[in-house]
């Protein structure tokens, strides 16, 4: 095209002193004008609308789903940029990339079935588990609190099964996961969640860790200590009858996160314990098969 037809016929400079249009544009782009503040209700008539078409999500329901939300976006945002051979890259659990997505997806599968999401059809140039998790969200959204405590497939190599609340906390978890294996095949430094969220996937394997225990340990507890953003203190009873602490086990919060999904050895994991030693290190091997690889 030609500057003249570009600018009906004059120059550049011309253009964009006689046309208001362009002259707005420029305003915004350069930053906002005082004068055009969108006035004081807007917002207010803004969010009625949005709530005529979709109701909020519950606070309940908003809890498990935001972080979910976050993570996934997250993840959407490293995979959109893969180059086809990026996309190749070695991971060390699932061979590639392309294949720990997929595995993603599967995990993702029962969640979603149970919501009444269908299945995307399978895609040979990108995985459709973007697809799959923005219809899971969109459901669970709409659900109500009660709907939370109803049972459903929990991933892992063991079948185990637990409410919908924990499916939901675990997907964060394997999804902000996988975010960081991502990570870690293109060079770039590992994130942790918010801290908020943090304490969430902690509380839910903490909340799996007596299933994991192989021994049966009668009137016995363990209290954790995590440190730092997200960390706080659990005392984990072994069984109902659980009394008489054990073990204290004192972590940073992300690092036990990550054991939790298998990212540290049990024997390096950096740990300080007071009580029976041989009882902390098995509750850390226990940990460590949280995960949903």
């Amino acid at each position: 095209m030609t500057d003249a037809y570009l600018s009906n016929g004059h120059g550049a400079d011309g253009h964009v002193g006689s046309c208001p249009h362009c002259r707005a544009a420029i305003t915004f782009l350069d930053g906002p004008d005082p004068a055009a503040v969108a006035p004081p209700r807007l917002r207010a008539a803004v969010l009625t609308r949005a709530r005529r078409r979709r109701a909020p999500a519950e606070k309940g329901v908003a809890e498990v789903a935001v972080p979910y939300a976050e993570q996934v976006a997250l993840l959407d945002e490293l995979l959109a940029g893969l180059t086809t051979r990026q996309w190749g890259a070695p991971v060390a659990r699932h061979r590639t990339v392309r294949r720990m997505i997929e595995h993603l997806a599967a995990n993702d599968g029962p969640v979603a079935w149970f919501l009444g999401v269908r299945a995307p059809e399978p895609d040979p140039v990108y995985p459709r588990w973007r697809e799959q998790a923005g219809s899971l969200l969109q459901r669970v959204s709409a659900t109500t609190g009660a709907l939370l405590g109803a049972e459903v497939e929990l991933a892992g190599a063991k079948p185990v099964r637990g409410s919908l609340r924990h499916a939901l906390i675990q997907r964060t978890f394997e999804t902000w996961t996988h975010a960081d294996d991502v990570r870690q095949a293109l060079g770039r430094p590992a994130q942790p969640p918010p801290p908020d969220h943090l304490r969430m996937i902690a509380e839910f394997g903490l909340a799996m860790l007596p299933r994991a225990i192989r021994k049966s340990r009668r009137d016995v507890s363990a209290t954790f200590v995590l440190t730092g953003p997200g960390g706080g203190s659990w005392t984990v009873p072994l069984s109902p009858a659980s009394e008489r602490v054990t073990a204290v086990v004192s972590a940073d919060a992300v690092d036990f996160c990550r054991l939790l999904a298998d990212r540290w050895e049990p024997g390096c994991f950096p740990y300080a314990a007071e009580g029976d030693p041989a009882f902390a290190r098995e509750l850390l091997r226990a940990a460590a098969t949280l995960g949903c690889d």
